[in-house]
């Protein structure tokens, strides 16, 4: 263990940029987001800002000598976040495309075949989510210095701390993994009592990494433990 003192505490209003920047800079196996759709500030809007937003008291941070450097943002209803990223968010983001696309700001092919992804391809690969046993959902970031080093498991476990307080027992994580590398889902599965109960591929990031992906769908009903799980999944 490096030798430095982490703090996790929840989150705060002066949080927000420090977290929406590391959304931005993280990704998939070492993949900046920026490597498949330039216009990265989609990206917290999709990943962060709901929880940020609408369930602040469920989103902790990692922080060392006064600086974020990892997050979990959490849901107790993924219902309600569904509700709210159709209604008000997706709304907003489609405009944002739309001006972007009409006034030639976007400039990269990757750009475009993210975007023709998303129109042709990602409704038929979505999972579907178990959400009358498996409410919950939460996913991390953790800075790439600082990762390791346990930060991702101690967030997991102050939102699980969180969570049962609230009786929300059950909850699921989406893991996407490249062909053959199944680590991190075997990890959920082995040591807190995730098991997988849908696997669908996910082409979005192929023909930039020239990998096969898909993307695995966990739950767990902590009942079922006495230790339960980080209730967590990467960004």
């Amino acid at each position: 263990m490096k030798s430095f003192n982490v703090i996790i505490r929840r989150f705060e209003e002066k949080d927000r940029e420090a977290i929406r920047e590391i959304c931005k800079r993280t990704g998939q196996k070492g993949h900046p987001a920026r490597l498949f759709f330039e216009d990265e500030e989609i990206v917290p809007m999709l990943f962060a800002d709901y929880y940020m937003d609408y369930e602040p008291r469920s989103c902790f941070v990692a922080e060392v000598d006064g600086r974020v450097v990892g997050y979990l943002v959490g849901c107790l209803d993924t219902r309600r976040k569904i509700k709210v990223m159709r209604t008000r968010i997706y709304p907003r983001l489609c405009l944002r495309m739309l001006w972007k696309i009409l006034t030639f700001q976007y400039r990269m092919k990757q750009t475009y075949q993210t975007l023709w992804w998303m129109i042709s391809r990602s409704w038929r690969e979505s999972l579907r989510l178990p959400l009358d046993e498996y409410p919950g959902h939460a996913h991390f970031n953790v800075e790439a210095a600082y990762r390791s080093e346990g930060l991702g498991r101690r967030l997991g476990r102050t939102f699980r701390q969180h969570r049962l307080k609230r009786g929300v027992w059950g909850t699921h994580i989406i893991i996407r993994e490249e062909e053959g590398q199944d680590n991190l889902s075997a990890y959920f599965c082995r040591e807190r009592g995730y098991k997988i109960v849908s696997i669908k591929r996910n082409t979005v990031w192929e023909k930039v990494t020239g990998k096969k992906w898909y993307a695995k769908l966990l739950v767990c009903d902590a009942r079922q433990f006495s230790e339960g799980d980080p209730d967590a999944s990467p960004n």
